[in-house]
Parts: structure tokens; sequence; C-alpha cells
């Protein structure tokens, strides 16, 4: 795929250089080239949204959000220059709309217009790589440098014509609808949702935090656990095994033992048991980690909201939550930023409960990689 992409954009630079000689213009070779990279734009927006469909994620990232508002701020102003479509539809007015504008630019704008609405109403944190940043936060720097942005664009273009004729010649200086709509829609946005509209704050989950949740569930689950395979074992023996264990015992005590053996035998057998009851334990709960799956790979067992598997050290202190209907993992502090906007898994749909939500069961890294890899082995 890589390969297509790159085919593509050198056939435009070629189409480009080639138009671009015959009709001796730096603007026309230009104007190919960035159809080129917008149509490689264009798949690779495809191929993204794709891969957050196969796990129902949320599109909280620098792509989904940042991207789309400075390619559609981008092509906008460049229908100021292109000699491709760039007639205006709009005959012997102040305001410049054209074909070029209506395909390349207006699109991206009403996208990422959007995107810049859930930065205020809906995300809570935009992911760039692995780093998460407050949505509000970025939503207001997106405002303010898209506003800035083109009043400086404007009065650049505006008031200093002699320094664009030397360079790139501009087929107008009429207003452009694009820009005009997202400089309006941008305003709006950060004044109804970002000043009149402030988002509720809760707790942030922290690594302290998720740290003390694993050792609270641990101290919980495991002596009651160990306990009550201890007396089932009791309970299971059958006359035969008490009849070998009373012979066992005589013979014992017939033989010329000290009790010091005596005791270290006890201690042996033991820790042998309780060896044999936490390697049972493990096999028989495997399947309450497991996702609900036909088929079962590697990618079933990444996060569903970074797509990154597990890793130890890098994730120590991050901890795995399973959703309760579906068991498909994600990190603890990406699972909560995503309930304080939803209380639906974000890959299965299925309602969280709200004592769930409360008070998440929190798995280690270094033991979901170990029951993973288990599970991996048996299919």
């Amino acid at each position: 795929m890589v390969k297509k992409k790159n085919l593509i954009i050198l056939l435009f630079v070629l189409i480009g250089f080639v138009h671009g000689l015959i009709s001796i213009s730096l603007n026309i070779f230009l104007t190919w080239v960035f159809i080129g990279l917008w149509i490689f734009f264009i798949i690779k927006i495809f191929e993204n949204i794709k891969q957050h469909r196969e796990f129902n994620s949320p599109y909280n990232t620098a792509f989904f959000v940042i991207l789309p508002l400075f390619i559609g701020i981008f092509y906008s102003m460049w229908g100021y220059y292109t000699n491709l479509f760039g007639e205006n539809l709009f005959m012997n007015s102040n305001i410049y709309f054209s074909l070029w504008s209506l395909i390349f630019g207006f699109p991206f704008v009403l996208y990422g217009s959007y995107s810049l609405y859930r930065c205020f109403k809906k995300y809570n944190v935009i992911y760039f790589g692995r780093r998460a940043v407050k949505a509000k936060v970025v939503g207001y720097l997106l405002s303010f440098s898209i506003i800035f942005g083109i009043i400086l664009y404007w009065i650049i273009f505006y008031s200093i014509i002699e320094f664009f004729n030397y360079l790139l010649i501009p087929l107008h200086f009429s207003l452009d609808l694009n820009l005009l709509i997202i400089f309006i829609l941008t305003i709006l946005i950060l004044i109804l949702f970002g000043f009149l509209n402030p988002q509720r704050r809760l707790s942030p989950l922290t690594r302290e935090y998720i740290a003390q949740r694993t050792r609270r569930i641990n101290a919980l689950t495991r002596p009651s656990i160990q306990n009550q395979r201890v007396k089932t074992t009791n309970r299971s023996t059958s006359p035969s095994t008490r009849t070998v264990t009373r012979s066992t015992t005589t013979s014992y005590r017939s033989s010329r033992i000290t009790p010091k053996s005596k005791s270290h035998a006890r201690r042996t057998t033991r820790t042998t048991e309780t060896k044999k009851t936490k390697t049972n334990l493990k096999i028989r709960n495997i399947n309450a980690y497991k996702p609900k799956a036909a088929f079962l790979t590697e990618e079933d067992f990444k996060c569903i909201f970074c797509f990154n598997l597990p890793k130890f050290p890098e994730d120590k202190g991050r901890g795995i939550i399973l959703c309760p209907n579906c068991r498909y993992p994600s990190h603890a502090d990406e699972f909560k930023d995503w309930l304080k906007t939803s209380n639906l898994c974000s890959r299965c749909s299925a309602p969280i409960p709200s004592s769930f939500r409360r008070n998440p069961r929190i798995i280690s890294i270094k033991n979901y990689i170990s029951i993973y890899k288990q599970i991996l082995k048996k299919t």
C-alpha cells in the first residue's frame, strides 16, 4: 500500500512537471503536486477509519482532529493561485468560491470544524501518539491559532500585494468563502462550547491510584480463593486416601525419624500443594480473561483505544481493564477517560454497570502479558 501511495504522488509530480513546462507556469506544477498529496491524504484517512472501526475506537487522535483543519485551510488558500478549476462560481461578486474550493477545501473545512466542536463537547483527551493532552486545551489552542492565522493571512494578502506578484501570481483578490466559513464557525464554537459551556472535572486516574487499587484487589481475592481451594480439597478426600494417610503416619511413627525431619517434610508437601492449586487456578480461570471471539490472534489483545499491546516495563503502573461484556482490554487511564463521555463499551457498545464504573478491576501489565501469552499458546 505504501508503494501505491508513492506511485500516486510520483505520477502527479510528472503530470505537473510536463503541464508546467508546456504552460511555463509554476502554479500549475504545484497544483498537480498538491492534487497528488490530497489523494494521498484521502487514502490515509480511509485506512485509519477502517482501523478505528475494527476496534470501535473513538476518533480522538491528532490525525482526525488537527490534520483536516489545516488541509481545509491550506487548500482553500491555494485557490487564490491554482490555474485548474479556479474560475469563480459567483460571477461579479466579492466572494470567491470555485470548483477547486468545493472539491479540495470545503469537505475538510466542515469535518475540521466538527472535530473542533468535539474537542469541547465530546472528547476528554486528544492522543498525540502515546501522549494524551486535554481535549479542551487542544480546542482552545486550535481555535486561537485558526482565528489569528486567518486574520494575519488576510492582512498580508490584501495589504502587501506586490510581495505576491514577485513569487506566485494570484488569480483574484476576492474574499474566499471557505476561509470565511471556518473563521465564523471557529468563533462560534469557541464562544458557545468553549467559554459558555465548561466541562465538569472528575478525579484524575494516577499511577499511584492504579497501584493501590491492584494491591487491594489482590489482597481481597487471593486469600479467599486459596481458602476455598483448601476446603474443597479437604472435603473431596475419599476414605481410601484417609486410610493411606493413616498407614503412612503409623509407618512414620514406627520408623526412627527426628521431629525436625517431620516438620521439613510437612512444609515441602504444603508448598507442593499450594503450587498445584495455583497452577490449577490459572488454567481454570484463564477463560475469564479471554476476549469473546471465534478465532483469537495477537490483535485481539491490543488496547481498544491506542491499538498497542501491553508492554513491560514501558506500561508499568498503567494497568489493564477488561470490558465486563466482551472482555477486550484497554489501558486503565484510557478506559477512565472514555467513561467520562460514555457509559457504553467502546468496542461492543454494551452498557457498563455503574458498580464496575465506580470500581473497575485493574489487572497489572505484567500479569496480563502472561495471561494473553497463555491464551495464545492454547489457541
